[in-house]
């Protein structure tokens, strides 16, 4: 303290004799705490510009990313045709396939689009035959880093036209599929005879078979 008013002794001495009698009675701790609240207020407020710029900029990442793999289920095309010999069904209830998306998980290597109804095979037997029938709409998306990360971007960004709480004839599904050693992150979009309830499913590897099942048609 006595090295800061000598350093600062030829402007006190200018200032009115009040003003030097009031830093000497102990005004200095209190020019000293206003200064050091000054300093950590310019301190926080180029800390929150810069987290501003920063998260801001993830965000807008974020908000683009998913800009690019979101699906309208609105417009996606609905069946044409009859169903073919063999249906899926979702729960027992007879769905039509109207949307696919895979993407490999982790360090996988990439999914060829050329080969992904073969792979819908082995995941639930039959579902090739459905997918050449119904001719669903086929993305492959990009990595991703966990089948949790996957499932939770398809269900946000694939949007039915009802809300969530109400009947819808979509049924979403996803979650991993294992195939071999490799592991396969799968979406499909389904189509519904009928509104139900069941909405968006997420399904871990063991369960596809006890939750899809290809049939007969009937009649």
């Amino acid at each position: 303290m006595d090295q800061l008013k000598e350093s600062l002794k030829p402007l006190t001495d200018a200032l009115p004799p009040e003003v030097g009698n009031f830093l000497d009675g102990g005004g200095w701790w209190l020019v000293l705490g206003l200064a050091a609240l000054l300093l950590l207020l310019v301190i926080w407020r180029v800390l929150r510009g810069l987290g501003r710029m920063l998260f801001g900029r993830a965000k807008e990442e974020q908000t683009n990313w998913d800009q690019e793999l979101r699906e309208d289920l609105s417009k996606c095309p609905l069946p044409v045709r009859p169903p073919g010999e063999r249906r899926l069904t979702v729960y027992h209830l007879p769905v039509r396939l109207r949307l696919v998306i895979v993407a490999p998980a982790g360090t996988e290597a990439d999914v060829d689009a050329t080969a992904i109804e073969k792979l819908l095979d082995r995941i639930v037997p039959g579902l090739k035959a459905v997918a050449v029938h119904d001719r669903p709409r086929i993305r492959v998306w990009p990595s991703q880093l966990s089948h949790h990360g996957f499932s939770s971007a398809f269900h946000r960004c694939t949007q039915k036209p009802e809300a969530d709480d109400q009947p819808s004839r979509w049924v979403l599904v996803a979650g991993r599929a294992l195939l071999g050693r490799q592991s396969l992150l799968v979406g499909l979009g389904l189509w519904a005879d009928e509104p139900n309830t069941i909405g968006r499913v997420t399904l871990d590897q063991h369960q596809w078979l006890d939750v899809l099942r290809v049939k007969a048609t009937e009649g």
